[in-house]
This record gives structure tokens, sequence and C-alpha cells, in this order.
């Protein structure tokens, strides 16, 4: 099979799939969401502040408890699984706001997140998250806090990559961070969707997402409002301008 015929049936294999999905946090911010994570591509999730996007996120990764629907991991239902089942199923979660070890060096910050792999496969999934982020080695030692926003969300990206997961859910991966940097970020993530990974990208700045997704969704309100091509949603953007819209007033929370 050729490599193009390969990524090709890579793309038609569902990484990860949500039937149904209902979070509460004293009340219900995602409403009845579903939507699938194909292998080998970038799937944008869009919406304002508020809409439930962090809360799906969360519920995927096991942090927060769905009150009704199903999340797939493959064919293998992940649905309530703990946090460590879940990442042990190949789902890696990048959480919003760099949460990082900050006494710890950016080698001990890795190390920290290969804790359940044997030594061989930690050591590999090492060496793949410095392949993919060389100024990490440079700056090996150095503890997290003395880093740059840019290098920090290095490090976080490669905390969810030593595992070599089949799925990624990235939360605002340019929060906080200039252009400059956020342009260095985005062919790395290009590349790990390329290697086979299903993407999941949760930004607020749209023309980020949709420049590196094939699939887009809109979310508003806890529901998706739209599901189509990244290609269509460019091409329409008073579709998302007016998801905007409808929350600007109501905007902050649960994102």
């Amino acid at each position: 099979m050729s490599a193009t015929a390969e990524a090709r049936h890579s793309s038609d294999v569902t990484a990860l799939r949500l039937d149904g999905l209902w979070v509460s946090r004293d009340r219900p911010v995602v409403r009845d969401v579903s939507l699938e994570i194909p292998a080998n591509a970038i799937t944008a999730l869009l919406g304002p502040n508020g809409a439930g996007k962090s809360s799906l996120v969360l519920a995927v990764g096991g942090v927060l408890r769905p009150t009704a629907g199903r999340v797939f991991a493959g064919d293998r239902d992940i649905t309530r699984r703990r946090p460590e089942a879940i990442r042990a199923a190949g789902v890696a979660i990048v959480p919003e706001g760099r949460r990082l070890l900050g006494d710890l060096s950016v080698e001990d910050n890795l190390r920290v997140a290969t804790y359940a792999l044997g030594r061989s496969d930690a050591r590999e999934g090492i060496d793949y998250a410095l392949e993919l982020f060389p100024t990490l080695g440079r700056r090996w030692k150095a503890s997290a806090r003395t880093l740059s926003g840019g290098e920090q969300q290095m490090v976080v990206l490669a905390q969810a990559l030593v595992s070599r997961p089949k799925v990624m859910l990235v939360d605002e991966l340019s929060l906080g961070l200039a252009p400059l940097i956020v342009q260095r970020l985005v062919p790395t993530l290009a590349s790990v969707a390329e290697s086979g990974v299903g993407v999941l990208l949760i930004e607020q700045f749209a023309h980020v997402a949709l420049g590196l997704a094939r699939t887009a969704y809109v979310i508003e309100g806890g529901r998706i409002r739209y599901h189509g091509t990244a290609a269509e949603l460019k091409s329409r953007p008073e579709l998302l301008h007016s998801a905007y819209l409808r929350r600007e007033s109501e905007a902050g929370g649960d994102g």
C-alpha cells in the first residue's frame, strides 16, 4: 500500500467518538454532543467562552463525570473511566492553562508524565517528544517556571505525547502566546496528526484552527451548532460569528 493510500485508510479510522454526551457543573454545560475525531487529521472545536469546550475535554479525560452519553476510544468504551485508564486507552489531554510543576526541571516534568510506562517505552516516548521539540533538549535542566510561555506549552504538549497516544485533545493551544510562537507550534501539531494521531483542537482563534483542521464543529450553549468541513466554515464566517455574538454578553465561566 502506498504512503498516500495508507494515510487515506488511516483517516477513515475513528480515533475518538462522543455519542450524545451530557455534562453538568451545577447545571448542564454540555448538552447531547456527538462528534467524531478521525485518525491522521486535526478536527477543530470552536466556540465562545462558556460554550462548554473545556468541560467536554475534562469529561473525556475522566476529570468530570458525564451524566449521559458515551465516549469511545476506537471501539473501546471509556465512559466514566478513571483518568489513568483513559490515558492507557490512548487518549491524551492537553488542558487549558499550561499546568506544570514549576519547581521541577523540564526533564522531571516529562519523566513524571511517563510514570505509567515501562522503562523502554518511557525512553522512546521522551526521545520522540524531544525530536518534535528540540528546544526542550536545550532547556533540559531548567525549571519549568523559568521557561517562556511558548516553551511551557511545548512541555505540556510533550507530556501528552510521550505516551504515543492515538488521540490528543488540545484545549487552547494559543492561549496567552504571541502569534509568532503559535506559528512555531502549528507545524508540530500538523506533524503529529500526519503520524496517525487524531487531534481535537479547541481554539478561541478560529483562523488558527481552521488553517489546520479538515473538519470543524462549532459549539454554543453546550450544543453543537455546526458540523462540516473547515473549508466551508472559513467560507461562511457568519456561522461562527453568530455563535460568538449569541454568547458575548454571557462570556466567561466554563469555556
